[in-house]
């Protein structure tokens, strides 16, 4: 479940004026575990009297948040550790100006008391792709111009895509995966950016066109000159049946996988596809489905049981092909992303 990590007034004033910020409101009664900088002996007393918190327990049906006192001390003396919550979001006593800074150089959703964005997990963009469209508008092309949007806060990415290496030796695959990598990186960053790619190698490709693929996508990822460090990892193996990548609070799913555009020509759509990006809580109301959140969690857990079994395998069976997990990984294959870890 999300987790929302707040301080006690901020939460209150959400509860009780939640007029003015209905997608927080539903956001904290249906769909978060909500944790409170209040001790137990505090929340104990909240909920015995007639207390906003005591109305969040009534109208939820007993939900009880949780007294993390000392955790908000450890937040406020080292804001590092909201890094530590790659899918939570933290309502903290600070300025507007400091809120932001930490958003932007965490990657995690921060909001400050009496500023909250009401519309910061809400949102869709949907694109249709008819075949030889062209994606350019100045110097931005195509995964360039396609994801020309706001994006929500990250800090990781998680791209799942069996075919991505299908066509031209994995060539389109690629070249595609780089400018896409590079279309969502963001400008500035103040921890490391975790990418994820799983895909199949197609062919029973050998290690040396295996390790080429990781060194040509590490090398255009550090040509990018990001004032941060970029932690990749490339696993080979059959993955799931849908092609999407999941970031921190978002997903985007390209009907027919991320070799989008042509190989020679990075520009222009290379068959008839469309393309969809939901902010995780852009449904949010019962009668329309699962949360995207839903989606990404079920996604990233199939994913995670793929790359574990694939890790236990290769222990003993080393130097079979199709199966091989590459690039900044632990020394026992277990994987760093910090997506992964958080399920």
């Amino acid at each position: 479940m999300f987790t929302v990590f707040a301080e006690k007034n901020i939460f209150e004033d959400i509860l009780i004026d939640n007029n003015k910020t209905p997608n927080w409101f539903r956001i904290f009664c249906d769909h978060s575990e909500i944790c409170l900088n209040i001790t137990n002996a505090e929340l104990d007393l909240e909920l015995s009297i007639d207390s906003p918190i005591s109305y969040f327990y009534k109208i939820t049906g007993g939900k009880e948040p949780r007294a993390l006192n000392a955790f908000f001390g450890d937040v406020y003396d080292n804001n590092s550790i909201i890094s530590e919550c790659p899918r939570s979001a933290f309502f903290l006593n600070i300025s507007k100006n400091k809120a932001d800074d930490l958003q932007k150089s965490l990657g995690i959703v921060v909001q400050a008391k009496g500023e909250i964005d009401d519309q910061i997990l809400k949102g869709t963009y949907y694109k249709n792709l008819p075949i030889n469209t062209v994606c350019e508008a100045g110097p931005k092309i195509g995964w360039h111009h396609l994801l020309d949007i706001q994006l929500s806060p990250m800090n990781a990415i998680v791209v799942s895509d069996n075919y991505l290496f299908t066509n031209d030796e994995g060539k389109r695959g690629k070249v595609n995966f780089i400018q896409f990598i590079e279309s969502i990186l963001p400008d500035d960053l103040g921890v490391d950016f975790h990418i994820l790619l799983i895909a199949k190698e197609h062919n029973l490709k050998d290690v040396i066109w295996c390790n080429t693929i990781l060194d040509e996508i590490k090398l255009a990822i550090s040509q990018l000159n990001k004032p941060y460090n970029v932690i990749f990892e490339l696993v080979f193996a059959e993955t799931i049946h849908k092609r999407i990548a999941i970031s921190n609070y978002a997903t985007i799913t390209p009907d027919k996988g991320f070799a989008v555009f042509k190989t020679h020509d990075v520009k222009t759509v290379h068959e008839d596809t469309e393309i969809q990006v939901d902010r995780i809580f852009n449904r949010i109301h019962k009668n329309e489905g699962d949360t995207e959140f839903e989606n990404a969690n079920y996604s990233l857990d199939l994913i995670k049981t793929k790359c574990k079994s694939v890790a236990q395998y290769i222990i003993k069976r080393p130097d079979d092909k199709n199966y091989r997990i590459l690039g900044d990984c632990n020394p026992d294959k277990s994987l760093k992303n910090r997506l992964i870890n958080d399920i």
